[in-house]
């Protein structure tokens, strides 16, 4: 099981995050690439950080949306957004590369991860992107466009659940602008890794039990304890073999 975290999301003199101990302790981690955070700077040594605890680099482009960090929904066409999508992710890819690195996977941040998944003409754009700039592997939600696009274009896609954020019925995350949304306490947190990787399900907000099967996991590094939190959830999937 892979653990990973979006990280390099700090711009100029905004911080967000400590990707400094987050890092050590994920497998891969997804590098935002300018639009809803990070730097030239920033994004140079998060690649550099990556390198160094031989952690697997992603990119994580975003809608244009900095004000909002990602977060607010945007409708762009599939040609335009072909075009931004492509722009984020080939600096990043230059950069990694000339670091010595090699971009890992492609996984898209905030609102543009729900409006891929659910839009197939934007999931094709991402898919065709990765494809473009020879990127192998997408991660992305466990149902959807995202992953059907993936598979169209013959590219591996895992799914990703998520450690820290609850679920509704639907196995869609439950929205930010509702109470919940962010699980807060640690025990909850292990119990839903466990169950993730163990019984290959999740507890969603009506408490009842459904199936969903990921091959990585994600911690929020932006959320405060996040360190501790994916600390933890390290030692749990140790532990689990």
């Amino acid at each position: 099981m892979d653990l990973n975290a979006d990280l390099g999301e700090s711009w100029y003199t905004h911080r967000i995050g400590n990707d400094a101990e987050l890092m050590p302790l994920l497998n891969s981690c997804n590098i935002a690439c300018g639009f809803h955070g990070g730097d030239a700077v920033t994004l140079r040594n998060t690649i550099d950080l990556a390198l160094e605890h031989k952690v697997a680099i992603g990119a994580h482009p975003s809608f244009p949306d900095r004000k909002h960090f990602g977060r607010r929904p945007m409708d762009i066409p599939a040609p335009d957004l072909y075009a931004l999508l492509l722009y984020q992710v080939s600096a990043l890819k230059g950069m990694v590369e000339a670091a010595g690195g090699v971009l890992h996977h492609l996984k898209p941040h905030g609102a543009l991860y729900h409006y891929l998944n659910a839009y197939i003409g934007g999931a094709d754009a991402l898919a065709r992107v990765a494809v473009a700039l020879h990127i192998p592997l997408i991660y992305g939600p466990p149902t959807g466009q995202l992953q059907l696009m993936a598979h169209v274009h013959e590219l591996t896609f895992w799914a990703e659940g998520f450690a820290d954020r609850a679920y509704e019925p639907s196995l869609h995350l439950r929205s930010r602008q509702k109470e919940g949304a962010t699980l807060e306490d640690q025990q909850v947190v292990m119990e839903q890794v466990r169950m993730l990787v163990e019984e290959k399900a999740v507890v969603a907000t009506d408490g009842k039990r459904y199936p969903l099967e990921v091959q990585t996991i994600c911690i929020h590094g932006d959320h405060p304890g996040a360190v501790a939190r994916a600390r933890h959830v390290r030692e749990l999937l140790v532990s689990l073999g």
